[in-house]
């Protein structure tokens, strides 16, 4: 079915300022392979360091201290404070 998954992973480059994880984003294929029951952890290892989309095909927008707490809600919370 519909769904997804949060993959994180330490900071690194411009992203270590800004909090110590980052989001791990896969191509639609490199998801799939990820998804799979039997994934070995090797393979796993290989997606995570070397399959991810690259920091810089993001926008990135500066936004509250409200975001970090989950029970804060709503629209305003992703409103840029540039």
């Amino acid at each position: 079915g519909d769904g997804f998954v949060i993959i994180t992973a330490a900071s690194d480059q411009g992203m270590v300022d800004i909090h110590d994880r980052r989001p791990v984003v896969f191509s639609p294929k490199h998801a799939r392979e990820w998804m799979e029951s039997d994934l070995d952890r090797i393979i796993a290892e290989e997606l995570a360091l070397n399959y991810c989309q690259p920091i810089e095909l993001f926008e990135w927008f500066k936004v509250g201290k409200a975001v970090g707490n989950v029970k804060n809600q709503g629209s305003v919370l992703i409103s840029d404070i540039g």
